[in-house]
């Protein structure tokens, strides 16, 4: 970030960097971590957090460093109505043509909720390729409004699914958000306007697409990597409901029988078998407690 509020931008200015550094360190975390080969589990894109919080030099520049060296672009665009206002009001523009002026449309970009998001901004992402992280949980927490899935679905826009962060989303389970993404789409657009299936497809082969890796993942298919994960559907909570698509995305949340990335096992009857979730849980608790205190120290 290197637009603060003393320029108007939204963090504190005691948050930001200098906008050389940023892109320094940018390009060495690419040097030294990019791993492009298609089994890679190490991968680096640039992503500056938003148009409230980045100038729009280091959008700009964060975007040819990107494609000088081939790796992926991601922010965070169109969430709520006051970005719209700010966007309107410091660069004359909606949020999508600001980015679009930028060169920040095309099929190596992918970008978290875009619920603001007008008719002929729908088409043009469709036209670019440009992803969508939808994160319908969020999204609906803070009260932002439903991002427009199907219609970017139809104008062929790969819609993959998030969860956003800790800030604004208690729960970080991917598999709810299929059932909020098409609760949603319906509640947004009547029952036709997105299917079990089609919420499915959110989940692997349109979010494949928003890392552009649909040849590698997404899918089972000879050739693609063993990444495959199996939930128990004939549980007494899933009882009665035929089709085991139906079950998995309209019921309760299931229960990860398996998971595999690579064809090694991960998960295994619900149980995390790589890491200490209870040393985790830990450090992730004394982490927060530590960021709030020094929120708390610099509202003083």
């Amino acid at each position: 970030m290197d637009f603060g509020s003393s320029r108007g931008g939204l963090p504190p200015d005691e948050a930001v960097e200098d906008r050389d550094e940023i892109l320094a360190a940018s390009e060495e975390a690419i040097e030294r971590f990019h791993d492009p080969s298609p089994d890679s589990m190490l991968r680096i894109a640039l992503a500056p957090c938003s148009p409230f919080s980045v100038t729009r030099e280091l959008m700009a520049e964060t975007a040819e460093l990107a494609r000088r060296r081939g790796v992926r672009l991601h922010t965070h665009l169109a969430e709520t109505e006051d970005e719209e206002e700010f966007c309107l009001e410091h660069f004359g523009v909606r949020p999508a043509e600001y980015l679009e002026d930028l060169g920040w449309l095309g099929e190596d970009v992918w970008l978290a909720h875009c619920v603001h998001l007008n008719e002929a901004e729908v088409q043009r992402f469709g036209e670019t390729g440009t992803g969508v992280a939808h994160c319908p949980s969020s999204n609906a927490r803070l009260g932002a409004g439903i991002a427009p899935v199907a219609e970017l679905v139809r104008a062929g826009s790969p819609v993959g699914l998030g969860a956003d962060g800790a800030a604004s989303n208690e729960a970080g389970e991917l598999g709810m958000e299929m059932r909020e993404a098409l609760l949603f789409a319906r509640l947004a657009g009547g029952p036709k306007a997105l299917t079990a299936r089609q919420a499915l497809e959110l989940a692997t082969v349109h979010g494949a697409r928003c890392l552009g890796r649909e040849a590698e993942i997404g899918s089972l298919a000879p050739g693609k990597l063993a990444d495959v994960a199996l939930w128990r559907v004939d549980d007494l909570a899933h009882a009665g409901v035929s089709d085991p698509i139906a079950a998995l995305v309209f019921g309760p949340a299931p229960r990860v029988e398996l998971l595999l990335v690579g064809g090694v096992p991960v998960v295994r009857d619900a149980e995390l078998e790589t890491v200490d979730e209870g040393g985790i849980a830990s450090e992730i608790a004394t982490a927060s407690r530590r960021l709030a205190e020094r929120a708390e120290e610099v509202a003083l």
